[in-house]
């Protein structure tokens, strides 16, 4: 029995297990208990978790962008790491002011809802 596929068949699993729709739904929370509690702050962090995860599908989209070259050997674990590589670059440039969104996001839900 051939298993030297399996490891490659994993990563593609993980890798396209719809997580846009897990963060969808985790914001969607987020932001309906802010909202019921009528807390500004937690509207804020929900406003924050979203650009965070906006800008980490940018990063994710750009690298896809990016030609396979042969100068390294793509590894199977190599897909993973840069996902999360991805997700804290994503946490760092949302980090202070961030790029502006979750502000923007703020200002609209918080007129609407608070």
């Amino acid at each position: 029995m051939d298993i030297t596929g399996i490891q490659g068949k994993m990563n593609q699993v993980v890798t396209d297990t719809a997580p846009s729709q897990v963060e969808g739904e985790a914001f969607q929370s987020m932001l309906d208990s802010a909202v019921e509690a009528q807390d500004k702050e937690a509207l804020r962090e929900a406003c924050r978790e979203f650009e965070t995860y906006y800008v980490q599908q940018l990063y994710s989209e750009m690298r896809k962008s990016i030609p396979e070259t042969t100068l390294t050997e793509k590894a199977p674990g190599r897909d993973i790491f840069e996902d999360m590589l991805f997700e804290e670059y994503a946490k760092e440039t949302s980090k202070g002011k961030g790029v502006g969104i979750a502000q923007m996001l703020y200002d609209q839900l918080s007129k609407k809802n608070l």
